[in-house]
């Protein structure tokens, strides 16, 4: 009986190797150290990109050719309207690894106050004082979150009585002079406010956008960042008083770091610069998780070409990985890099950014536009990002 037993147990064994000894191994997915089976999208992907690419690539100097695009991709069921410009893109580019400065000192902070007084104080540990002495204040349930950061522990912040400048995590910026920003505040949400994308009638001619781009990027040399990606500028003006606002992330060699989310989970970092600018210089400046040090550059491959995207896209449809509306416009397109926070480091992807601008969506929402009303009850993805080499999802809401 008991060599019955381990004949047909062998033989069990056998037959279990006869039916799964051709199967290939299972792979593991990008980006993952646990291995499964291989999915038929995650393989039809890959074809893509491995494809060869059309005519709406980069050549041998590198710029793919730009151009309008205005077409349904996928189903009218299930389809996404693209109505935009595409940029032009280079072949390859680098996914960069960002970590903490370790060459901001006090002497560099009293550069960035530039404070005409000879006074000029550290005033950290009345600052941290205070702040700790109103969160004791607080009731429980109105205490802030806890939120990861990029970036140190470290915190200086110096005060001359009229300007202050902080650094804080190695990584992060403030910068206030309270008189210029009083100005402002007399007359912000007091007086329309004029979208400089859409409307520059109303603007001054001797207080232009590029006079205040200058006068932005020379403060900003002096923490050695040379350019900038503006995602927003919004103009004020009343009895005399005149100032922008603007939102801007960092950018390298052109390509700007990703502004548009709907929402930002736990974990998320979102590298992000905002300003109140007036002719007579900078009233506030705040820069977020952005000032990182550039300590690796890897090459993983080229960046795919519109086209690729598109069918990609498809292939995502048609699984449901996300759904769409047919018949509400995503009107921009972008190359830009996507960050990821991973441990100490702040990881940026080169993505592609397939999306209608958070302000527009509501602007369509309030002034009861039904396609974009439906398109939300349905769930229909409104900002998509793409990894640009492997056509993986980063995000889709």
């Amino acid at each position: 009986m008991e060599k019955r037993f381990l004949s047909l147990l062998m033989a069990g064994t056998l037959g279990i190797c006869v039916l799964t000894g051709c199967q290939k191994a299972p792979e593991a997915s990008a980006d993952s150290d646990v291995y499964h089976a291989k999915s038929s999208l995650e393989g039809e992907v890959e074809n893509i990109v491995a494809g060869e690419p059309d005519g709406n690539t980069a050549g041998a100097g590198g710029a793919m050719q730009d151009g309008s695009y205005d077409k349904l991709v996928g189903t009218e069921e299930n389809g996404i309207w693209i109505c935009a410009e595409v940029p032009a893109a280079p072949q390859i580019v680098s996914t960069l690894t960002l970590r903490e400065r370790d060459d901001w000192t006090v002497e560099k902070l009293k550069e960035l106050l530039d404070s005409e007084e000879a006074n000029v104080q550290d005033v950290t540990a009345e600052y941290l004082a205070q702040m700790e002495k109103e969160l004791s204040e607080m009731d429980e349930e109105d205490k802030p979150v806890e939120w990861p950061n990029f970036g140190d522990d470290s915190f200086v912040i110096l005060s001359d009585g009229q300007k202050e400048a902080s650094f804080r995590g190695n990584t992060s910026v403030s910068y206030v002079d309270e008189i210029l920003k009083k100005s402002c505040d007399a007359i912000y949400k007091k007086v329309p406010e004029i979208d400089v994308a859409r409307d520059n009638e109303g603007i001054s001619a001797k207080f232009s956008v590029s006079r205040m781009k200058d006068i932005l990027l020379e403060k900003l040399a002096v923490l050695d960042i040379m350019e900038i990606h503006i995602s927003r500028i919004l103009y004020y003006e009343l009895d005399g008083i005149a100032f922008y606002e603007l939102v801007f992330t960092p950018s390298y060699e052109t390509i700007g770091v990703a502004s548009e989310f709907g929402q930002i989970k736990l974990g998320e970092v979102q590298p992000r610069g905002t300003a109140w600018i007036t002719e007579d210089g900078i009233a506030m400046m705040r820069l977020d998780d952005y000032c990182g040090k550039i300590t690796e550059q890897s090459e993983n491959g080229e960046i795919l070409t519109f086209s690729q995207v598109t069918d990609i896209l498809e292939r995502y449809l048609e699984s449901n990985t996300f759904c769409g509306n047919s018949k509400a416009k995503l009107t921009q397109i972008e190359l830009v890099y996507y960050p990821t926070l991973r441990e100490s480091e702040l990881i940026l992807t080169p993505a592609w950014h397939i999306y209608i601008p958070l302000n527009e969506m509501i602007e369509a929402l309030e002034s009861g536009d039904k396609v974009w009303q439906e398109a939300v009850e349905e769930g229909a993805a409104w900002n998509i990002y793409l990894d640009a080499v492997t056509g993986e999802v980063i995000k889709a809401e």
